[in-house]
C-alpha cells in the first residue's frame, strides 16, 4: 500500500494553493454570470480543445500549425500522415475519457488510453508493406515497478478525501511523467489523465481549460521539474505542486481576460464614459455575488433592478416603472433599501436623479452571513495575517 505522507507536499505550498482555488471558483462563478451565450460557450469549448491538441502534439515534438489542428479536430481535413493522425488519436482520446468520467483511474484505463495512443496509430494497413518501413508496430507493456508504482498512485487518488483535485490533478501528471511507461507520447499520457481528473471533479472550467499551453511556454523549466522527479530528488513534490499551481493560475488569468472582452461587448464598453467604465469593470469582478444574496434580504424584483443598473450604468425610478409596469412608491422602497445596504448609491437630485453601483466594496455588514464561504475564509485569512503583521 501507498504511504500517504509521500504525496504530502511541503506546507509552503499552501498560500498559492489556496489562492489559486479561490481564483478559480470566482472565475467559474463569473463566467455563469456574464451568461453568453450557448454559440458562443460552443465556440470556446472547441477553441480550447484544438489548443489542447496542438499543444499537447507540440510537447510530443509533433509540430503542426493551429491551423491544420483545427482543420482536422473540425473533420474538415482528413489525416494524410503519421503527424496527422496523430493529432485525430487525441481528438479520439479526449473523447474516450469524457465517456469515462464515472470510472476510476486503473491500470486498464491506461492500456485504453494506449491503445488510442499509440496502437491504433500505428495500425494504418494502408501504408504497410514488406518494404515499408511503417511497419506494424508491436504493443508495448509496463515494466513490473512502473505497473506497481502506478497502481499505488491510482489506488490513492481514488481514495484519497484531503488534497484538492487541482493538486491531486499535478500528483498524478508529475508522477505519469517520473515513471517509465510506454516508449512514445508520454506527455501525451499526463496530459489526458489530469485533463480526465479535473474533469471527473468538475475542475476543468466548464472545458476551456489549456493546461499544455502553460507546460509548452514554460518548457524549459517544466522539463527540469520533471529531471526532478525521475531522479527522485527530496523536495520534488512540493516543486510540481508549486509550479504546477502557477501554470494553473496563469491558464485561469487567460481564461479571466478572455471573458472580460465578452463582456464588454455585451455592454458596449467601448460607448461609455469613464464612470461608466468603472462601473462596469467593477459589475464583471462583483456582479456574480449578487447571486449569492439570500431572498430574504433581496426580493427577485429587487435582484433584477440591481441586474439592469449593473448593465445599464445609471438607472431612474421612472425608467423602472415603466421597466417593472408598478407603482412608483414600490421602485422608491426598493431603492431605499438598495441604499440602505450599500449596493447602490444616488447621483443628482430631482429630475436628474440617477441611481448606479456603489463601488465601495466594504461597509456591507448585513450582507456578510450571505457572502459564500471561500469569501468568509479568505476575509478570515487577511485578517489574521493583519493581526499577525
Amino acid at each position: 500500500m501507498i504511504l500517504i505522507n509521500k504525496y504530502e507536499p511541503i506546507l509552503s505550498v499552501d498560500d498559492a494553493f489556496l489562492q489559486c482555488v479561490n481564483e478559480q471558483i470566482e472565475l467559474a462563478k463569473i463566467f455563469e454570470f456574464i451568461d453568453l451565450p450557448d454559440s458562443i460557450r460552443s465556440i470556446e469549448k472547441m477553441n480550447s480543445k484544438i489548443l489542447r491538441n496542438y499543444y499537447a502534439n507540440a510537447l510530443d515534438q509533433n509540430l503542426l500549425d493551429v491551423k491544420t489542428v483545427k482543420y482536422l479536430v473540425n473533420k474538415n481535413l482528413r489525416a494524410s500522415n503519421m503527424a496527422e493522425r496523430a493529432v485525430e488519436q487525441f481528438q479520439k482520446a479526449e473523447t474516450f475519457i469524457d465517456e469515462q468520467l464515472h470510472e476510476n483511474l486503473s491500470i486498464s484505463f491506461l492500456y485504453q488510453l494506449q491503445r488510442i495512443l499509440i496502437d491504433d496509430l500505428h495500425q494504418n494497413k494502408n501504408e504497410v508493406n514488406l518494404f515499408s518501413a511503417n511497419t506494424i508496430k508491436l504493443r508495448e507493456k509496463l515494466g513490473l515497478e512502473a505497473e506497481i508504482e502506478l497502481e499505488n498512485v491510482f489506488d490513492f487518488l481514488n481514495n484519497d478525501q484531503e488534497f484538492h483535485p487541482i493538486v491531486q490533478s499535478w500528483i498524478l501528471h508529475f508522477r505519469i511523467m517520473s515513471l517509465p511507461l510506454f516508449s512514445e507520447a508520454k506527455s501525451k499520457f499526463a496530459i489526458l489523465l489530469q485533463n480526465f481528473w479535473l474533469k471527473k471533479h468538475q475542475m476543468d472550467m466548464f472545458g476551456l481549460l489549456c493546461l499544455p499551453h502553460e507546460i509548452y511556454i514554460n518548457k524549459q523549466a517544466y522539463d527540469q521539474i520533471v529531471i526532478n522527479a525521475i531522479q527522485g530528488d527530496e523536495n520534488s513534490l512540493n516543486e510540481q505542486i508549486g509550479f504546477g499551481l502557477q501554470l494553473q493560475q496563469a491558464q485561469l488569468g487567460r481564461l479571466k481576460e478572455l471573458f472580460k472582452s465578452y463582456f464588454r461587448k455585451q455592454v458596449d464598453f467601448e460607448k461609455l464614459n469613464p464612470r461608466q467604465k468603472n462601473i462596469m469593470n467593477y459589475v464583471f469582478e462583483r456582479g456574480y455575488k449578487l447571486k449569492e444574496i439570500d431572498d430574504s434580504v433581496l426580493n427577485k424584483r429587487q435582484k433584477l433592478i440591481m441586474y439592469i443598473v449593473q448593465h445599464r450604468g445609471f438607472i431612474s425610478t421612472k425608467e423602472l416603472v415603466n421597466e417593472f409596469d408598478c407603482n412608483r412608491k414600490t421602485i422608491q422602497r426598493d431603492f431605499q433599501l438598495l441604499l440602505d445596504l450599500g449596493l447602490v448609491k444616488s447621483i443628482g437630485a430631482g429630475a436628474g436623479l440617477r441611481y448606479c453601483i456603489n463601488l465601495q466594496e466594504k461597509g456591507n455588514p448585513a450582507l456578510e452571513q450571505y457572502q459564500a464561504s471561500f469569501v468568509q475564509q479568505n476575509a478570515n485569512l487577511t485578517q489574521l495575517n493583519e493581526d499577525e503583521l
